[in-house]
């Protein structure tokens, strides 16, 4: 996602507790524009989006309305709780948004103590402030603003409101500044950092790192990521693979499948060129050369961000080794996938099969790598999917190890054409091979699934998960997801074996006596 872009979610995910009197706001009342912002002040992630927002409100002085509630994950960052009272102590005594700001200023110092030293250093009664904190005066107020996020289906810090709509771009100043000038019709307020002044963190900053916290570019090294940078992007896209709902995963996966077919149907046509008047795949050479367009449907899908078995459907193990995921989870996405993929392949073959798309020549070439498959034995087939997965899964590593398209195109047309090259079985695409001779009437649907499908998915898996858990596990055990407690994320062994759980359900460590946030789950994610 571009610096720049803004996306607001769908209008049924609505701030459920509009802005009043009790609210804490910086800005007039009757600004054209509202920013709401859930936040957390031991969040790292509302640390670093502290600056954005004071560069915001510079930009837009008396047009917007910002306001502040709080979202404290303590069991994530134990002291954030503390911290939101010590705020509501000095808005008693008039200075809510100097604590505000003092405190993500000074995040690293927010002990009991600390925050008593913060509030002498604003001149506060510290005598009287100390009491409220010892005495938790102010936790009911601190657990009002956390009840209303949940009612409002906020489950991370921070996460903003415009104007009563969910704000789901990127944290930066110039995104935000978007999407309020959208909303509330700003023409003349620049959204640009370039001409009003700047955010507080700098361009860089802005680019190097993606919504979902994944780097765009190398902390030592510019140009090369390490096993660390590149495991944090490979989490990135297993994120979004989870959160894409049942109905997306299908029509993208659908989409997929159709695509792989395009490697089908490169590759025999090529082939066939190749292989002279007779049509007959036979040669060598011919088919060698004619595997070069084997590789078009993976980089059709990878490009195009489709859900592909055994490629987009291999960065979600990556959370489901930390166990941060569960297996149902997990089966959820490949079973949804794989039926749309196998699908989409279906319709291309059917097409092909049936019409005139294919010439004589090419349609010869394209039965023959249909039955080459179904001679093969289910343990050939088998160990033939383990090395096919293998080299995917080396793909899926080493296109997120890669800074520009150009490399990514290279990485995947390399890696899939020794896939080809070698007789190796792919599921996708030898479903549209495969299929092809089903619907030609010279196989049956038995031997389709029986004697392909069935051993190829299976031995695509085994050889993916294998290498994902060599690559994207044992290197990083230890720092495996930035700014996040894994040990809090992780679920019970009875979570991750039998739950659909993506990230432990946590609740804040209110003092139960009359509250039914302490009833409420919330996933415990940072960042959104």
């Amino acid at each position: 996602m571009s610096a720049d872009s803004t996306v607001l979610t769908d209008p049924a995910v609505d701030l459920t507790h509009p802005v009043d009197e009790h609210d804490h706001t910086r800005g007039p009342d009757d600004a054209p524009v509202t920013l709401v912002q859930y936040g957390d002040f031991d969040c790292p992630d509302c640390g670093e989006v502290y600056p954005e927002v004071e560069a915001i409100r510079e930009r837009f002085g008396d047009r917007l309305r910002y306001v502040y509630r709080h979202f404290p994950l303590t069991q994530i960052h134990p002291q954030a709780k503390h911290a939101a009272e010590a705020a509501e102590a000095a808005a008693d005594q008039g200075a809510f948004w100097a604590m505000h700001d003092r405190l993500y200023e000074h995040q690293e110092g927010l002990s009991d103590t600390e925050l008593v030293e913060h509030a002498a250093a604003l001149d506060l009664d510290t005598d009287r402030f100390a009491e409220e904190l010892t005495e938790s005066t102010h936790e009911g107020r601190v657990r009002e603003d956390f009840e209303s996020g949940i009612e409002s289906e906020v489950h991370s810090a921070p996460t903003f409101f415009i104007d009563g709509e969910r704000y789901e771009g990127r944290y930066t100043a110039d995104a935000i500044s978007n999407a309020l000038i959208d909303v509330g019709d700003l023409s003349g307020v620049s959204a640009s950092a370039a001409t009003a002044g700047g955010s507080a963190n700098d361009l860089r900053e802005t680019i190097d790192r993606s919504q979902r916290g994944a780097p765009a570019a190398g902390a030592a090294v510019r140009d090369r990521f390490s096993a660390d940078e590149i495991f944090q992007r490979v989490v990135a896209t297993a994120d979004e693979e989870f959160s894409r709902s049942n109905r997306l995963l299908f029509l993208s996966g659908l989409t997929a499948g159709i695509v792989m077919s395009f490697s089908f149907l490169g590759s025999a046509a090529l082939t066939a060129l190749l292989s002279g008047p007779g049509g007959s795949g036979g040669s060598g050479s011919a088919t060698a050369l004619g595997y070069l367009l084997y590789p078009l449907g993976f980089i059709g899908v990878v490009l195009g961000s489709y859900q592909l078995f055994t490629e987009n459907t291999l960065t979600p193990v990556t959370l489901v080794m930390t166990r941060i995921a569960s297996i149902p989870a997990l089966v959820r996405v490949w079973g949804i996938v794989l039926v749309a993929n196998v699908l989409g392949a279906a319709m291309s073959a059917y097409v092909l099969a049936n019409t005139g798309v294919f010439s004589p020549a090419t349609a010869t070439v394209a039965s023959e790598f249909g039955a080459h498959f179904l001679e093969l034995s289910w343990v050939d087939l088998f160990w033939k999917g383990v090395f096919a997965g293998g080299l995917v899964a080396g793909m899926v590593w080493l296109v997120h190890a890669a800074r520009d398209t150009a490399a990514r195109v290279f990485v995947i047309f390399l890696l899939t054409y020794m896939v080809a090259a070698a007789g190796l079985a792919h599921s996708i695409v030898g479903s549209a091979e495969v299929l092809y001779v089903v619907f030609s009437g010279d196989a049956t649907f038995a031997a389709f699934f029986g004697g392909f499908l069935v051993p190829a998915v299976l031995g695509n898996t085994v050889g993916g998960v294998v290498l994902v858990a060599l690559l994207n596990y044992s290197q990083t055990r230890d720092r495996r997801i930035p700014d996040r407690d894994c040990r809090v994320l992780e679920l019970e062994w009875s979570e991750w074996l039998l739950g659909n759980h993506i990230g432990r359900p946590i609740t804040p460590a209110f003092d139960p006596k009359g509250s039914e946030a302490t009833d409420t789950e919330t996933t415990a994610t940072e960042g959104d």
